[in-house]
């Protein structure tokens, strides 16, 4: 079941008023403590009590600023840090796997590229960098749209998928069922499920904002002239 237009956007602006809450909490706390630990610096110093105040509250907007911005750069590199122990070398190592696949791709002998593409999965799985190769090249305008869909189909199913990779996926898609495959229903579809799995982003307004000028054409157009 799909979920309504104004349903999701009403999502979309929760996920958002959760987020900026935890952020304020969280800024609240640090910017507390730093307030309490620039006081008892101040105080050693035996600064005059006007001062005091001053320093404290400098020092915990300071201090409380600095705090966060460093908890999301070590929130950065943990993640990257994370993504090299389970995927050592990173995904660069797995282009030598596909790149004769690609090479071929580009003299435009694209059943021959296919025909190495599917040597690639064959010996290396359905990996979501090689699902993804593949289907850049099928979405080419002398490629294959149907088989770039179902390409594109498997890299959102694939183990190794990422976030980035399904909303690539994704959005394609979309790209798809709008252009050559003209399928609007499904399009919309992949329009809905963009929102219901990115909620809060830019891609989440935008899908919203795409079914919304839907939505209104589809209203004009049952309207009696």
């Amino acid at each position: 079941m799909t979920l309504d237009p104004v349903l999701l956007a009403r999502q979309v602006q929760r996920q958002q008023r959760k987020e900026r809450v935890r952020i304020g909490l969280l800024f609240g706390y640090y910017w507390v403590a730093c307030t309490l630990v620039s006081f008892v610096f101040a105080s050693l110093y035996r600064l005059p009590f006007p001062q005091r105040f001053f320093v404290a509250g400098s020092g915990g907007l300071i201090g409380s600023t600095v705090i966060m911005v460093a908890v999301r750069v070590v929130q950065g590199m943990m993640g990257r840090g994370a993504l090299a122990v389970l995927e050592p070398g990173g995904r660069g190592r797995e282009k030598a796997v596909y790149s004769h696949a690609e090479a071929l791709a580009v003299t435009g002998n694209l059943e021959a590229a296919g025909k190495a593409f599917e040597q690639a999965r064959v010996e290396h799985g359905e990996r979501a960098s090689l699902l993804r190769a593949e289907a850049d090249v099928y979405l080419r305008a002398d490629g294959d749209p149907a088989w770039a869909r179902e390409l594109l189909m498997r890299l959102r199913r694939s183990s190794d998928a990422s976030r980035a990779d399904e909303l690539y996926a994704t959005h394609r898609l979309v790209d798809l069922y709008l252009g050559p495959l003209r399928d609007e229903a499904r399009a919309m579809a992949e329009l809905r499920r963009l929102a219901e799995r990115f909620p809060g982003t830019p891609d989440a307004r935008g899908a919203l904002e795409a079914l919304a000028r839907h939505r209104a054409s589809m209203k004009d157009e049952s309207e009696p002239r």
